[in-house]
């Protein structure tokens, strides 16, 4: 007798894949109650009560983008035996803010664009910095298999020279690389070409990871517009 497939778990900026994953998975969707401002830690904690509010047992895959990362790796390291994969979607890490501000040089040009992204990279408040801590604080998630897809081009700005521009792009692979290794099961992929919101821009590469993880067979379809991709 077949096994039923995992219930795939898609935090809010995957939503809008919910119709396309319902093709061959069941879908729980979960949004934080306050949503960017929630407390990964917290925020995981009221995932696990939502599951079981809502009657959906494991084993669960959950996917999850940028800061959302947080709340998933949170998840997968108090609670590793209901996930049958995890997918991280150009998750936030808790070292990027150092490691960009550490490797745009000196001489940039101090125009506007640069100077908000360098106060960007400075952090966003509280609960960004105790996510940050929470998140160092995972050292490992055993063997939950893992997916951790990256941008390609990760979005910067544009005025940045060429050799900060490199070495941003390859100090963020190296965090998501990080990621990928706190699973003995876990693998990096690079989307070549796309920028951090790989939901939309490479909707595809996301959905084939869910389903490598899910157990479905693969399937192929347009890049760009896959079937039952949803606009909510």
């Amino acid at each position: 007798m077949n096994q039923p497939r995992p219930t795939v778990i898609l935090d809010e900026p995957c939503a809008r894949l919910r119709d396309a994953v319902a093709a061959f998975a069941p879908v729980f969707v979960f949004r934080a109650s306050r949503g960017f401002l929630s407390s990964p830690l917290l925020a995981a904690e009221e995932l696990s009560g939502a599951l079981a509010a809502a009657g959906v047992a494991p084993p669960y895959v959950l996917a999850a983008a940028s800061f959302g990362g947080f709340t998933a790796l949170a998840y997968a390291a108090r609670h590793p035996a209901t996930l049958a994969g995890l997918v991280l979607l150009d998750a936030s890490h808790p070292a990027q803010g150092p490691t960009a501000l550490a490797a745009i040089p000196s001489g940039e040009p101090p125009t506007p664009a640069v100077a908000a992204f360098q106060r960007h990279l400075q952090g966003f408040g509280p609960v960004w910095t105790d996510g940050c801590a929470a998140i160092a604080r995972i050292t490992t998630l055993g063997a939950v298999p893992l997916r951790v897809l990256a941008a390609g081009r990760p979005d910067l700005p544009a005025e940045l020279s060429a050799a900060a521009r490199d070495a941003l792009t390859r100090g963020w692979h190296e965090l998501q690389r990080r990621h990928a290794g706190l699973s003995s099961r876990g693998e990096m992929r690079i989307v070549p070409g796309a920028g951090h919101d790989l939901v939309r821009l490479a909707p595809a590469a996301v959905l084939a990871a869910i389903r490598e993880l899910a157990g479905a067979p693969a399937m192929n379809v347009d890049e760009n517009h896959p079937a039952g991709l949803s606009g909510g």
